[in-house]
């Protein structure tokens, strides 16, 4: 039988958090999960050591006799032929052979391309520029195509994200790699908390695809030619009769061997002064690289805080050649929310009609077993357990352990869900407590008095249940507390506001709406009485004879728009320059919803006043003078986005891009604080001298839309407006990208994307019709807006950015593009 819902309520709590926080996937449970991955190679023994690889490096010893890296060509050449002479079955150079003048005139160059044409199987790298969508162009690059792979899908196009998409390569001498047996990328591809634990095999640059430069080693080392290397999408890669699996982005995760002990490593001024005989490189797959202070770049990993990029190229290709990568067990949502309520459900059933100690050992008995598979199926099988919720899942159970009712199980017990709901439970009568004896001495009286019951007789004790004994003397202790509308004040007369402010006039009555915290409405009257309350509103012809608001001094109109005047002010106090807001609610005639906007216009006030960001309009106090409300706001100097694209101004793409990320930083920190603009246009963005961008009207948008649309005022053309929103569902941030999108369009074309003979056809293009890409209404536009406006743009609002620093993500990777273009490793 059951005693108590809240045991079992609690656990039911514990396991819906778990379900919540695995949807949710947050970064922060995916960098524990990472962490708890790289601990599984601490519990691993020695490596073996892997006699197949062995690397030659250019270190401290090679420099010191032979002089700072980068060395002539010539020098590289005998390094080559060195490493030739050993019969190695497969070289792979890990340098920097990039064109040089100075190497061409002195001839050089040529010295290093016959060294390379004498040897077999050389594979040379390339440095290449990564970016988050795939070119839509068409090109065969002469050398480098003949090393393109084939792939499995129809037409041989695979998915965007299926591979590593690449925007730009710094291909090898074409001297030198036109003798080559093998042209690889190198490129590293960390995870956010800058740890290399997964490699890309395969990249995508303008319409084909190309091996790394691990994946060619390794498939020439093992007798593959790139014709019969395969890619099968986000599935794996076919390396001949041997299959590479990989996750839906093509890469591998890697199975590192310990540093030092996995791999032969000789200096390069060994080799080259024969003090090692090459004959014992035959057979073996030799990685040249660079090596201590000459090597500048090093990674971390699971099993190192610094590996060089020839060690993490052996790791690769060992993994590759033995078939000993890591493998993570796939396994679907719907099967680990299936593992997670089911074991809640085991929990909440059995743990509540044990005792502590049993508990315990049941709780500690499956956190026990959930460690020793995740470390068996890692060291035995290289097979990564995401098994972090269930452990955080079994953790917190043991923390919920002590808070539970111990409900045991009576002789003759039947297990009843029913006794979950009866409200009446047979109890031993030992374990009945009298609550009327149980309060002694004046403590007791005090009790009596307080409450104004006289102590009763209990007779009736063994019939009772302990909560209802409970309940009864809590009835009887104290009485019921009041509000202070049922202590007295009507619901008509609301408890009258205080401000401790004597400098600003609080109104006592029915129609004020409160102070919110740093937004306090100033002077503001009660409407006459048998007279509409904004019958005595100044009209918008006569704002000009407005001399203040609230404390602040009217110098002048700014502006005018659908929903009121913008002044500009004064702060007399400090000072400051301002800029005043006036909002219309003239247009609504009923009291109660005058009051209602009223209210809503404080609170969406109060919250857009939270915000503090270098590209939002800051505001500085919501109040109002007379019956015409308005909202301070810091005062620019500069023009609307609006004004700008009127003038047709031509901005250069760097600084269409600069302004896109600075208004995607301002959605983004909106968003973050729960606030959705919901009214994204040309004329609510401010473009300062300095190009410097500020979003406005955040929060007051949401009042504008919904009051003017509910009654009956025309909001205008609904150009940036996304389709959820003219659909009437509900809406989220995703909305504001929408907007956005449509305001990048035309800046970009100086045209809008949706276009109407009348507000009904305007309307269904919106819904329903895809706009033409910028860059066929204007060819100097660069592919990556196209990709950009694309997305956000989509009618679904889940295939747009689900988040404004995506979108700002995908920007910044253009504006870093006019900078010089930086070598990415491996």
């Amino acid at each position: 039988m059951w005693k108590n819902l809240s045991s079992y309520l609690l656990y039911l709590l514990i396991t819906v958090l778990m379900v919540s926080l695995y949807l949710g996937d947050f970064s922060g449970f995916q960098k524990l999960q990472w962490k708890l991955d790289d601990t599984l190679y601490s519990f691993r023994g020695e490596d073996a050591h892997s006699p197949d690889i062995i690397l030659v490096s250019i270190d401290d010893q090679a420099v010191k006799a032979y002089g700072e890296w980068p060395w002539s060509y010539s020098r590289v050449a005998d390094l080559v032929a060195a490493c030739n002479a050993g019969q190695p079955k497969t070289i792979l150079i890990n340098l920097d052979l990039s064109a040089r003048e100075s190497e061409d005139t002195t001839g050089n160059t040529n010295v290093l391309a016959n060294q390379v044409s004498w040897a077999d199987k050389i594979v040379l790298t390339y440095d290449v520029v990564p970016t988050d969508y795939s070119n839509q162009r068409m090109s065969k690059p002469p050398i480098l195509y003949k090393f393109s792979l084939q792939t499995d899908s129809d037409l041989g196009i695979m998915k965007e994200d299926a591979t590593l998409n690449v925007r730009k390569l710094f291909l090898p001498s074409g001297t030198i790699a036109q003798y080559a047996s093998g042209l690889g990328f190198a490129f590293v591809d960390t995870d956010k908390d800058r740890h290399v634990r997964r490699v890309p095999l395969v990249a995508n640059y303008e319409g084909y695809y190309y091996p790394s430069a691990t994946l060619m080693t390794a498939a020439l080392y093992m007798g593959v030619s790139p014709d019969n290397i395969v890619v099968r999408g986000s599935r794996s890669v076919k390396l001949g009769q041997t299959e590479i699996p990989t996750d839906k982005s093509g890469e591998i995760f890697v199975n590192f061997k310990k540093p030092k002990s996995a791999y032969t490593e000789i200096s390069a001024a060994d080799l080259l002064q024969e003090k090692f005989s090459p004959a014992g490189l035959k057979g073996k797959l030799v990685i040249i690289g660079l090596g201590g202070k000459a090597e500048s770049e090093y990674y971390t990993t699971p099993v190192a805080a610094a590996m060089p990029r020839t060690e993490l190229y052996a790791n690769v290709i060992d993994n590759i050649i033995h078939n000993g990568y890591i493998k993570n067990l796939n396994i679907s949502t719907g099967v680990h929310l299936l593992i997670l309520v089911g074991f809640g459900v085991f929990c909440l059933v059995i743990l509540p009609r044990v005792t502590l100690l049993y508990r315990a050992i049941i709780l500690f008995f499956w956190l026990f077993i959930l460690a020793n598979i995740t470390v068996i199926m890692f060291n035995a099988y290289g097979v990564l357990i995401k098994s972090l919720y269930m452990g955080l899942e079994i953790l917190l159970f043991l923390v919920a352990c002590p808070m539970l009712e111990t409900d045991v199980k009576p002789a003759g017990f039947k297990f009843n869900f029913g006794a979950l709901f009866k409200k009446k439970i047979d109890a031993q009568p030992s374990r009945i407590i009298d609550t009327a004896t149980a309060v002694r001495g004046p403590a007791r009286r005090d009790m009596q008095q307080t409450s104004g019951v006289p102590e009763m007789q209990r007779t009736d004790t063994a019939d009772r249940h302990p909560a209802t004994e409970a309940t009864d003397m809590a009835s009887t202790a104290s009485p019921q507390p009041t509000t202070a509308f049922n202590a007295g004040t009507p619901p008509s007369q609301p408890v009258p506001l205080t401000n401790s402010n004597p400098h600003l006039a609080v109104p006592q009555n029915a129609d004020q709406s409160p102070s919110f915290g740093n937004i306090t409405p100033t002077s503001m009257s009660a409407p006459i009485a048998n007279q509409s309350p904004f019958s005595a509103s100044p009209t918008f012809g006569e704002s000009d004879r407005i001399k203040n608001l609230g404390r602040y001094q009217v110098l002048g109109v700014l502006g005018k728009g659908a929903m009121g005047t913008v002044f500009q002010g004064v702060d007399p106090a400090i000072n400051r320059p301002v800029a005043l807001k006036t909002i219309r609610l003239d247009f609504v005639t009923d009291q109660e919803e005058m009051n209602e906007l009223r209210d809503r216009l404080f609170r969406e006030a109060q919250a857009a006043g939270k915000l503090s960001h270098p590209n939002i309009v800051t505001i500085y106090d919501v109040g109002a003078e007379g019956n015409l409300q308005y909202i301070a706001m810091e005062y620019l100097e500069g023009q609307t986005l609006e004004s700008l694209i009127r003038k047709k101004v031509q901005f250069s793409y760097k600084i269409v891009a600069t302004m896109i990320t600075q208004i995607c930083s301002a959605l983004q920190y909106a968003h973050d604080q729960g606030i959705v603009h919901r009214d994204i246009k040309p004329a609510n963005i401010m473009v300062l001298p300095n190009y410097s961008i500020k979003v406005m009207d955040f929060g007051i948008a949401r009042v504008d839309s919904s009051s003017m649309t509910r009654t009956g005022i025309a909001m205008g053309t609904p150009n940036y407006i996304s389709p959820e929103q003219l659909q009437g569902k509900s809406v989220d941030r995703r909305c504001d990208l929408f907007s956005l999108g449509v305001v990048v369009y035309e800046l970009l074309t100086g045209r809008r994307p949706f276009r109407g003979e009348n507000l009904t056809s305007l309307i269904y293009a919106i819904i329903n019709e895809d706009p033409p890409a910028p860059s066929t209404i204007n060819e100097n536009v660069p592919l990556i807006f196209d990709h950009i406006t694309g997305k956000a743009l989509k009618k679904n609002p889940m295939e747009r950015y689900q988040k404004a620093s995506d979108m700002q993500m995908a920007v910044v990777d253009f504006v870093d593009s006019f900078a010089p273009p930086r070598k990415v490793g491996l």
